[in-house]
């Protein structure tokens, strides 16, 4: 039976700009790739309403 070990990342928007640095975004995505994980989920949350933020979960085989 396989089993997962997961991690969720946080990458918050730049409020000021209105921007999402995207370049750093596929940074971040294919370094985590290069170390065997596997994007699941993505969504997006805003806890203040000007807090808003992304959150990407992978998974990997342990």
């Amino acid at each position: 039976m396989k089993t997962w070990e997961y991690k969720t990342l946080r990458i918050p928007v730049n409020m000021w700009s209105g921007k999402l640095d995207i370049e750093k975004v596929d940074e971040i995505l294919n370094k985590m790739g290069s170390a065997g994980w596997e994007l699941v989920c993505k969504e997006t949350r805003s806890s203040s309403g000007s807090d808003l933020s992304f959150y990407y979960t992978f998974k990997r085989e342990i």
